[in-house]
Formats: C-alpha cells, structure tokens, sequence
C-alpha cells in the first residue's frame, strides 16, 4: 500500500494552488493568457472535482522532477518551481485528459508556456465561452491597462483580438456562454405551470407562490403564510390529491441570430407612464389642444395615445418652457430626473406617491 508523508500532502496543495493561480490570475502575456484558457475551459468540462483528483495524481512526477534541480535551483518550490511545471510538463490540449507529456522546466525558464496545440501549429491564444474565460479576459484587460510595460507587442495584439472576438459574440446572442437554469412543472386539471429561476432557492420561492395561491384546494388549516417555503411545498403536494411538481436542472447555451446585429442599430428609449390624473384639467386640455396643431405651431413635441399623450422629458429652452403650465414642467423633470425619455400619461395608468394628484 502507497504511503504518504506530510511532505506529499503540501506537494498536492501546491499543485492545486498553482494550478487555480495560473488559471485565475494569469501573467498579462499572450501564453499565460492561453494557459489560463485552457485551464477554465478544462474545468468547464470535467469539473473542479475531478479535475482536483487529476492535478494531485502528479505528486510524485513534479517531486522527482524537483529533486533534479534542486540543489541548483534558486527560487521557491511552491510559487516558482510547480507553476512552471504545470505550465511546461502538461498537455492541456484536451481538456478531458490533461496529460504529462514532457520533462521539468529548467531553472532559469519563465512559467509564459502555452499548452501544445498540435505538432506544427503556432501557440495562440485560447478564446473561452464560459463566464469565467470572459472574467479572466477582464482580468487580464484590467492588468493590461494598470502595467501597460508589461506587454510585449505580440501579447498586446493577441488581448486586443480576445476582447474583439468576445465583443463579436456579445453582440451576436443575447446570452454569450451557457447557462444552467432550474425548472420545473406544476401538473393541475387546468394543465400545467411552467416554472424557470436561475438557482433552485429562487425557483422554490415561485413554486411555494403557487402552492400559498391555491392552499384551499388541500385539507390543511394552517395559514401558509406562516410557513417556511420548504414546508408550503412538500405539504401542498403531498396532501393534494391530483397535483404533482416535476423539477429539473437544464442548461442553456447560447445561440447567435443575424437579428441581434439588426438590434443593435435600432433606437431604443425609456418611459414611465403616469396617471392622467397628476395633471390638472387645464394642463390636459391644453395637450389635448397641442396635440392637434401642427408639430411646428406646438410648445412642445408630444403625440396623442387613445387614453392620453407621449411628451418627452428632454430639456426645454427657455422660450418655450415658459408656455408650458408648471404641473407639465414638474412632471418631466421627475422623469428626466429618473432616466426615462418619455412620460405616457394614461387615464389607466399608476398613481406615483409623492406627485400631486388632480380630481377631475
């Protein structure tokens, strides 16, 4: 039976360490970057855990290869030497089999090597699709702006290439790497309820409105109200005599569509709609007025809707500000003041706390 010592123990969460150093907080250069990649997306793909198991199996690989430089070498074992060889000594070029494929690295080489990409091929880097490739490029976009000396020309034009290529598929789908999302169905005599939450707490909370909704429908006196969201579910489904929940883990990937290009180019704004009644009889008559003018006779552009007026909340010269009622004048600097670049009024709309109301 293999026996280990303290000393093999540290050597495993050095490995470890380094491995999440070089992944996480790479060196701002074109080969570190690319390392960095191939470390995530080979998380990515057979998870921490296994992963773990993988880089503490090279406990005796990088000791016997320590013992060869040892005496010679003169930096640290932990954040020198083991970084380097991880960086030199792996193939991570599949990332579900990151492989020894070589010796050490001498003592005096820098941990800048990029994993093989095949007999032949240039060392380049690697562009994730992972939120966490894209956190790392930030990373190394942060460092690059904070330590411009550090670098070189080529590692400048491959940062700059990452950030275009990331760019490209931010702008090409509305979600840019995969997600994994919880859901779940809510079977009834009616038909089904679909429910999608980014994480299983939130998508309890959905599940246990539903249960609050409909507790009638179950023999069960207590107030549901008072009970935890764990409790309203499990004693919802198990006392009701036809319903049932089905819940699941499902992942999302991104999908690119020409239409999100389109998107991009098409003017978009914001606005609130407020009830008719924050404006005063004399103040609506007036838009009611305005609104059939000609565009250039009017104080100011605003379009009629079936149940009130658009008017739009940017700045007004002087001029004309000074024929519009103070009631108008205030309300659209309430919604400039809040970033929206139109005001609705609708006789249906919401009453706002805080604005005067008006009975009529």
């Amino acid at each position: 039976m293999t026996r280990y010592t303290l000393s093999h123990l540290e050597t495993a969460a050095c490995l470890w360490e380094a491995v999440l150093e070089l992944r996480d907080r790479p060196v701002t250069n074109s080969d570190a970057s690319g390392l960095a990649f191939a470390l995530r997306k080979c998380v990515d793909t057979v998870g921490t855990a296994a992963l773990r198991l993988i880089v503490v199996g090279w406990v005796d690989a990088v000791e016997a290869a320590w013992s060869v430089v040892e005496g010679e070498y003169p930096l640290s074992f932990d954040w020198d030497f083991v970084p380097r060889w991880i960086a030199d000594a792996v193939d991570w070029s599949d990332p579900h089999h990151p492989i020894i494929c070589g010796n050490a690295p001498a003592p005096s080489d820098p941990v800048t090597s990029a994993p093989p990409t095949g007999e032949g091929e240039a060392s380049r880097p690697i562009i994730g699709t992972s939120r966490d490739d894209y956190l790392a490029l930030l990373a190394g976009a942060r460092t690059a702006l904070e330590a411009p000396d550090t670098l070189d020309t080529a590692a400048r034009a491959a940062l700059i290439n990452a950030i275009s290529v990331s760019e490209n598929a931010i702008v090409a789908s509305i979600l840019p790497w995969p997600i994994e999302v919880q859901a779940a169905v809510i079977e009834h005599r009616h038909g089904m309820n679909i429910h999608v939450a980014v994480d299983a707490m939130a998508l309890d909370v959905e599940i246990a409105a539903y249960c609050r909704e409909w507790w009638s429908e179950i023999d069960d006196a207590r107030n549901p109200n008072d009970l935890s969201v764990a409790e309203v579910i499990s004693s919802y489904f198990e006392c009701h005599p036809s319903e049932s929940c089905t819940k699941d883990r499902m992942r999302i990937a991104p999908v690119a569509h020409e239409c999100a290009f389109v998107a991009r180019s098409i003017e978009q704004g914001r606005y609130c709609v407020l009830s008719t009644a924050h404006l005063t009889v004399h103040t609506a008559s007036c838009l009611d007025k305005w609104a059939s003018w000609p565009p250039s006779d009017r104080p100011i552009d605003i379009a009629a809707s079936v149940y009130g007026w658009f008017v739009p909340t940017r700045a007004i010269d002087p001029d004309r500000s000074a024929q519009l009622p103070q009631d108008l004048l205030r309300l659209i600097a309430f919604g400039r003041e809040r970033g929206f670049q139109f005001l609705l009024f609708d006789c249906d709309g919401s009453d706002i706390d805080g604005l005067p109301l008006h009975d009529w």
